[in-house]
Order: structure tokens, then C-alpha cells, then sequence
């Protein structure tokens, strides 16, 4: 696991970089490091369900934190399309899947955003999953890089995030916002 969890870093780390670069944002102009940044795996497990459509895997959420690199073993990742409509992303063998969470939301003042997301159950199929998020330490400062337009979010920082995230829920960004 922690040889999994140590290429999961690396893969974020490069992801971010690659995102920072996007918004032209350099490693310098962070108030933490990129390489101090904090990461946790989750391992999930959802067994076959006699009546998948009465329980639910995982409630629809967005990500909070930076980004979330995920495997699946099999089919339960759904995302929600269009505003009106739930799609299963089906595994590829030997390929992840990557979320973005409300923190690069508001880092990138919403050029990155994260989608809602759910896991199912199926009846015949025992799903396994592995999380891995990567995010900032919990008392960094977290603000837009809006160079050349106005900030969409308020500063603060990631603890004070988190909290509001407990609080609101998936309405934390509207809370947030600079109206």
C-alpha cells in the first residue's frame, strides 16, 4: 500500500503541476509547497446487493479537496451529465480515474471544476475501490490564482473550508463566493 500510495503522489503531484501550469501559476507563487502537500487513501468496498436500486454506495458528492486519483475494480462510479442525467464511467483496465475537488475549484476560480458523483451497488458484482486525495496542509491559505479577472471565491484557508464543506455541504462554494 504505501508503494501505491507513493505513486498515486507522484502522479497528483504532476497533474497539479501540469493544472498550475494551465493557469499560469508557478510553484513559487504558492503559500505552500506543492511537494508539503498532504494525501490519505481510501479504500472502499461495496458487495453485491440483492436490491441495488433501495440502497445507495456512496451519496452524490463533489470531491473537497484538490484532486482524487480513484480505482475501480468494477462499475459503480456514475457521474451526473447535463444537469439531468447519471453516466457510469466504465473501468478501463490499468487506467485511473481523476476528480477535481472544490479546492482546485477555488484555486483555479473556477476553471477546474469538480462533478458530482456517485457509487451504485449491483447484484452480482463486489466493487472494490481506492481513493487517493492530495491536498494542501489543513492551515494553508487557499485563494484564487485570478491574474487578470476578479476572484470568484474568498480566501481562507483549508481548515476553515473544511468546516464551512461540514456545515453547507455541497452548497460550501455558494457560501464562499464573492457575490
Amino acid at each position: 500500500m504505501e508503494t501505491y500510495q507513493k505513486m498515486m503522489n507522484s502522479l497528483a503531484y504532476q497533474l497539479l503541476l501540469l493544472m498550475l501550469k494551465w493557469l499560469e501559476v508557478s510553484e513559487d507563487e504558492l503559500n505552500w509547497k506543492l511537494s508539503m502537500s498532504q494525501d490519505a487513501l481510501l479504500l472502499n468496498s461495496f458487495p453485491p446487493c440483492p436490491d441495488p436500486k433501495s440502497t445507495i454506495g456512496l451519496a452524490p458528492h463533489t470531491d473537497s479537496l484538490l484532486i482524487t486519483v480513484l480505482h475501480q475494480s468494477h462499475e459503480g462510479l456514475q457521474i451526473f451529465r447535463d444537469g439531468f442525467r447519471w453516466v457510469t464511467v466504465s473501468p478501463i483496465e490499468g487506467a485511473l480515474v481523476v476528480n477535481l475537488g472544490n479546492l482546485m475549484d477555488i484555486l483555479s476560480n473556477g476553471k477546474f471544476s469538480g462533478i458530482l458523483h456517485r457509487a451504485f451497488v449491483n447484484q452480482i458484482r463486489h466493487m472494490i475501490s481506492v481513493a487517493y486525495f492530495c491536498y494542501p496542509p489543513i492551515d494553508s491559505q487557499v485563494a484564487p490564482f485570478a491574474k487578470s479577472e476578479c476572484p470568484i471565491y474568498s480566501s481562507l484557508t483549508v481548515k476553515e473550508y473544511l468546516e464551512i464543506r461540514a456545515k453547507h455541504m455541497e452548497d460550501a462554494l455558494s457560501v464562499i463566493r464573492i457575490k
